[in-house]
Parts: structure tokens; C-alpha cells; sequence
């Protein structure tokens, strides 16, 4: 759980990481016209990523959509979360 936060902590940063060596690369020339952070666009791309990565975790990580839906249930007092379990195969 702790890995999935930090990877989209991560990927909400990579915007301002880029424009910040953006503004690293600009210091090397003289000062011209800085450029005002564009906050608002920085944080709708790191928000974009992030909301794209949930797809992309969804479509290829995701539970098998074919089988047999297993609801939650009690075994012996603990609570089973549920499941998919793999489709009976056809008999002839």
C-alpha cells in the first residue's frame, strides 16, 4: 500500500520535476523574461498522470473479469474478502 502512494506521489511530482529543471536550464542563459509558474497546469498534468495510472493499473493488474464472483463470507469467525474464482469448465 505504502509503495502504491509513493508511486503516485511520485508521478503528481513529475510535472513540477521537469519544469523545475526547466527553470535550471534557463538560469544558465541570462535573464531574459522568467516565466510565471504555471501552477495551475503543473498540478492538472501531475493529477492526469496519476488518474492514468489508476487506467493503466486497472486494465493490467486488475481481477479477471470471466468466472465466479465469490462474495465476502465468515469461515470459522474470520471474514473471507471476495473473490473471482476461475470459471467451471464446460462439460459435454
Amino acid at each position: 500500500m505504502t509503495r502504491s502512494i509513493l508511486e503516485r506521489i511520485l508521478l503528481f511530482a513529475v510535472p513540477f520535476l521537469l519544469y523545475g529543471a526547466y527553470l535550471l536550464l534557463l538560469r544558465l542563459r541570462p535573464p531574459v523574461n522568467r516565466p510565471v509558474t504555471p501552477w495551475t497546469w503543473l498540478t492538472i498534468a501531475g493529477l492526469s498522470l496519476v488518474a492514468l495510472s489508476f487506467l493503466v493499473v486497472g486494465f493490467l493488474e486488475g481481477e479477471p473479469i470471466t468466472g465466479l464472483y465469490v462474495a465476502p463470507h465468515v469461515v470459522n469467525g474470520k471474514i473471507v474478502p471476495g473473490y473471482v474464482a476461475p470459471a467451471p469448465e464446460k462439460t459435454k
